[in-house]
């Protein structure tokens, strides 16, 4: 028993947490770090990241014990993606890890002052991954992460990354 408890709180020194709620310019840069033409917005290679998403959400997947069917596909959406961003960096800056801004806002509030007009949205946090493969295993292997990713109601997707720290955002406009 404590050998599980042991292997536990060693397994949670990568932390992810998602949030869902229902009711710019880009800043490109080459991928240097390997040295690939890829497109990398706010720190994630786009393309690769939305196609780990894209190629779950068309295949289905079961997010803990629930079976998820295929989705539609999410678009690459900016306004996310400068949210994400920004979320990141706050939680980077100030050693923080958290759905809450450090002025309390929501998800919800962040993605609106990014200019996002939202009728549903999702966020997913997480923090020592780091690539898009790795985050996305970790995004999978939690049931709520999953259901995000999964949550046919989202129909655009933005992320952002500073160091190992990843918010990933969801969402449909009004």
């Amino acid at each position: 028993m404590f050998s599980r408890v042991l292997l536990a709180v060693l397994l949670s020194s990568v932390l992810i947490y998602s949030c869902t709620k229902t009711d710019i310019p880009v800043n490109d840069q080459t991928d240097s770090g390997t040295g690939n033409t890829a497109t990398v917005v706010y720190n994630v290679n786009k393309a690769k990241l939305l196609d780990l998403v894209n190629t779950v959400r068309k295949t289905g997947c079961n997010c803990g014990s629930t079976t998820m069917p295929p989705v539609t596909a999410v678009t690459w959406n900016d306004k996310l993606a400068k949210a994400a961003y920004d979320h990141s960096i706050e939680m980077k800056a100030n050693d923080y890890f958290s759905h809450t801004g450090l002025n309390g806002s929501d998800p919800g509030q962040r993605i609106t002052a990014a200019g996002y007009s939202w009728k549903t949205y999702g966020e997913n946090i997480a923090k020592g991954y780091t690539s898009e493969q790795a985050v996305m295993n970790g995004w999978l292997s939690s049931e709520g992460h999953c259901r995000n990713i999964m949550n046919g109601n989202f129909k655009e997707m933005g992320a952002g990354r500073q160091d190992t720290y990843w918010t990933q955002d969801f969402g449909a406009v009004r």
